[in-house]
């Protein structure tokens, strides 16, 4: 009977210590895996290690994760709503993707759209691609860090701006404000314009 009550205390003593090293950041529910008649939960979490994702079906199990969206939770809009994860059908096809955004560098963040792939079972980053350099990532960033979210913005249609700095390639002056704008081609964000802002007023 002790060695029961023991087992019993130690599996207890478990739960509650993975419960503390997670924290739920948010959730929201909805037919992420394009199944109508499916409504999973997709959760933000706070770990020992950063922030981290998951969905869950209808009956709690865990059918996709991901460890390391980044160090830190990050908040970003949705038009003019602010959010630090949502469901949003960017490219209009009657299922929503996951959009969710954390720091992920010293002076960097990111926001990811997440879309489901029915013939792998699993999810991919939407990516971004910057036709003129040639380079493409799997997440918009911005490194003008904003607490509002005002840094990282996604419209219902998918297109999407990013306020980050302007370096100068020849590096004679000191790196300016700019707006990044991108529309949603063919399920990719690509990069149309980039544009000065006006410098932050000095204090």
């Amino acid at each position: 009977m002790k060695r029961l009550v023991l087992a019993l205390f130690l599996c207890l003593a478990s739960t509650l210590a993975v419960s503390a090293e997670m924290l739920v950041l948010a959730k929201e529910i909805g037919p992420v895996t394009r199944d109508l008649q499916q409504l999973c939960e997709v959760r933000k979490l706070k770990t020992a290690t950063g922030v981290s994702l998951e969905v869950r079906d209808p009956m709690g199990s865990t059918v996709w994760s991901l460890d390391e969206l980044g160090f830190e939770d990050k908040k970003f809009l949705v038009g003019d709503r602010t959010s630090s994860l949502a469901l949003v059908d960017i490219d209009r096809d009657g299922f929503p993707e996951i959009l969710a955004a954390a720091v992920i560098g010293p002076h960097s963040s990111g926001l990811f759209a997440f879309r489901y792939d029915a013939l792998r079972k699993t999810f991919a980053p939407v990516p971004c691609r910057f036709p003129k350099e040639n380079l493409e990532r799997d997440c918009l960033v911005s490194d003008a860090l904003q607490e509002t979210g005002g840094d990282l913005v996604v419209r219902e249609d998918g297109s999407a701006q990013v306020i980050g700095l302007i370096f100068d390639e020849k590096g004679r002056e000191p790196p300016a404000p700019g707006l990044w704008t991108f529309a949603l081609q063919n399920g990719v964000f690509v990069h149309t314009k980039t544009e000065k802002l006006p410098p932050p007023p000095q204090e």
